[in-house]
């Protein structure tokens, strides 16, 4: 009976061991976000986005700003701790920036840190800074939300009209997989507000090029399905037509035979034209001629993004990728060092569903 007691108070002090420490909420600060900045060679700035209520006030939260310099975000963090009188906790993280300087450095000690760290979710956006991460996460921007939050919403927005999806786990798969190469929003501010300005693309982990907000646009149409998103096809030099609500679905046809590898993508786009002021839409050979204005616009386009794509020697499409998922025993050795040179053909269709009203 005593060996039984003392067995069952040894159990009862592993467990009491065990427990998990509790934090009480008045003695934790939630970063909201996280920023890097190039300062030189050695050493970046860290920049934590935090915020505080005051007691007994019904408004916004402040946004509260902690900056370190350091040679390691390990290192970064822990000086940024000593700014705070409270403990900062980074599970509640839903942004991650790096400025541009930084990434045309590389950028994998960043996200390899949040691979790392078992507490951030794999679902926060990563975004690059055009100028610092500093000016976007203490900037002044005069709305009825936090500054987290409008940051936050502008990317999903932007995801779901401009750019393609991106966060920590696409970046994580596009990072470690072969045959691709990822990309990221790149975001700068100007005056009170910041904009979504266009697509950074990488080899590697290091940016190689940037693509404007246009050309950003017409790269999610070659890399996935989506709805939504808005188009402006020049059907001649003095007239221009909008085709929103668009509905759009890459096909990519990848084989090989005894001239060598053949890429083929077929581009199916059905949207709504809503402008009606420069020409009748009422008219079907009207709506023929923005068609194949349509056409023309978009294969021009896409062949230029993916020839400059190849020039480069980077993937963003992803499309050695998708190569090996249609070409059995694929040799990806040599699939690298013929994808600069393989003929990648384009094929859109345009569909206008309907016009809107405008007038």
């Amino acid at each position: 009976m005593k060996s039984k007691l003392i067995l069952l108070g040894v159990c009862l002090f592993c467990l009491a061991g065990c427990t998990p420490k509790t934090k009480v909420i008045e003695e934790i600060q939630l970063v909201q976000a996280l920023g890097y900045d190039y300062v030189n060679d050695e050493e970046f700035l860290g920049v934590a986005g935090t915020q505080i209520t005051r007691p007994g006030e019904e408004t916004l939260p402040e946004n509260e700003i902690f900056t370190a310099t350091g040679k390691t975000s390990r290192m970064i963090r822990k000086k940024i701790q000593t700014e705070s009188s409270k403990t900062l906790v980074e599970g509640r993280i839903g942004l991650l920036l790096m400025n541009k300087e930084l990434a045309e450095q590389g950028i994998y000690h960043f996200i390899n840190t949040f691979e790392r760290d078992s507490m951030i979710g794999r679902d926060i956006h990563l975004a690059i800074a055009e100028e610092t991460s500093l000016e976007i996460l203490s900037g002044d921007y005069n709305l009825d939300i936090t500054v987290f939050e409008y940051l936050n919403e502008l990317m999903e927005e932007s995801n779901k009209e401009i750019l393609p999806e991106t966060n920590l786990h696409t970046v994580l798969y596009q990072y470690y997989g072969d045959g691709m190469d990822l990309f990221l929003p790149v975001m700068d501010k100007k005056k009170d507000r910041v904009f979504v300005i266009g697509l950074a693309l990488f080899n590697d982990d290091v940016l190689v090029h940037q693509l404007n907000v246009r050309e950003a646009s017409i790269f999610k149409l070659l890399y996935e399905r989506f709805r939504g998103g808005y188009y402006i096809i020049e059907v001649d030099p003095d007239t221009h037509v909008s085709v929103e609500s668009v509905n759009a679905s890459p096909t990519y046809k990848i084989y090989e035979d005894h001239t060598g590898i053949h890429v083929g993508i077929q581009v199916e786009v059905k949207g709504l034209v809503s402008e009606k002021e420069q020409i009748d839409t009422s008219k079907e050979r009207n709506i023929q001629k923005i068609q194949k204005a349509g056409i023309r616009e978009f294969e021009e386009k896409m062949t230029a993004l993916i020839t400059t794509f190849q020039e480069l020697g980077i993937d963003p499409l992803g499309i050695g990728d998708r190569a090996r998922s249609q070409i059995r025993h694929l040799n990806f050795k040599e699939w690298e060092r013929l994808y600069p040179h393989i003929p990648i053909d384009v094929d859109v269709t345009l569909e206008i569903i309907g016009s809107g009203i405008t007038e």
